[in-house]
């Protein structure tokens, strides 16, 4: 492909405002998260003849432009910032001052001398050599100041849906695995990455409040239809009828064996082995292990991690 030469790169001119001798540009710089000042002194027919830059934290551009859109009464803001001295060059220094004094607003850029302090800042050193006062009405600070601050939320919108895929998406939270002997083990993979926590069911553990009690009490006595005593033909009372040597006691004990038998021969659902979260069984010939995993459960509420966290609680109990 053929290549091709390269661009001087432009400012997005956000708002302008010129006066009869002065000018004051507000500039995109928020590739570097910041918002440019130029402003300038110039005469009709001659052009410019001294100008001024100024960088604002983004930060600080909202609190300044939200005070110029809301006309706040006696709003002030002075800053202090430079460029440092670089390849034989001095220190630079740049003012910024915004004033609102009554129906007036005042923005005024500095550039002069500068010195370096023990903070890396950089502080006026003698006067300065440029100065450059933009004045404004109260309204044409505020309708600078709502279309900058339009400018910026425009400027969010489009941040937010450049990177729309990393929202609602918080970062896992990480576990502390315990070691066999109780210290903490780093929660991290072998790659170094971190182990998001996964929190599974708890083990549903076996009762026998849930199975099906037969009732195993005598039952009464049905009565007869009439509720009279049997009677043959003839009138006279008939003979007791005695049951059968292998038949039941009592009358609807029959019936009460035949659905305990139903009952008792209905399936009954697996158990559910008791595990780890690793997916270890837990071993049901150990006593001990079966019973301080229970409590564990019952405690809190989850299954442990592995056998050597339970091992753990189980020392905390013994020293308890």
């Amino acid at each position: 492909m053929l290549q091709q030469p390269p661009t001087t790169p432009t400012r997005v001119r956000i708002y302008t405002h010129v006066t009869q001798s002065r000018f004051l540009h507000v500039e995109d710089a928020l590739n570097i998260g910041k918002v440019r000042l130029f402003a300038g002194n110039y005469r009709r027919g001659e052009g410019m003849d001294s100008h001024a830059y100024h960088f604002i934290d983004l930060a600080d551009a909202r609190v300044i432009l939200g005070a110029l859109a809301r006309s706040e009464a006696g709003f002030s803001h002075k800053e202090y910032k430079g460029t440092p001295p670089q390849n034989g060059r001095p220190a630079v220094s740049r003012v910024l001052s915004v004033a609102v004094k009554g129906e007036n607003v005042y923005v005024e850029l500095k550039t002069g001398p500068g010195k370096l302090t023990n903070t890396g800042a950089i502080a006026p050193n003698g006067p300065a050599v440029v100065e450059v006062n933009v004045a404004f009405k109260l309204y044409e600070a505020r309708r600078m100041a709502t279309a900058v601050l339009a400018y910026l939320e425009a400027w969010d919108v489009l941040r937010m849906l450049v990177n729309q895929h990393l929202v609602g998406q918080p970062a896992p939270y990480l576990l502390s695995p315990v070691n066999a002997d109780g210290s903490a083990a780093p929660a991290t993979s072998a790659n170094g990455a971190p182990k998001p926590v996964t929190t599974p069911r708890p083990t549903a553990v076996a009762s026998t409040a849930d199975r099906p009690v037969t009732r195993k009490g005598p039952v009464p006595r049905v009565a007869t239809t009439n509720g009279a005593a049997r009677k043959t033909a003839n009138g006279k009372p008939a003979a007791p009828v005695r049951p059968a040597a292998n038949a039941p006691d009592q009358p609807g004990e029959a019936v009460v064996a035949r659905a305990a038998g139903k009952a008792s021969e209905s399936p009954t659902p697996p158990q559910r082995p008791l595990q780890y979260q690793d997916g270890t069984p837990v071993d049901a010939g150990n006593a001990a292990e079966m019973q301080t995993f229970q409590r564990f459960m019952a405690e809190k509420q989850i299954a442990p991690e592995s056998k050597a966290v339970l091992q753990a609680y189980y020392r905390q109990l013994a020293a308890a």
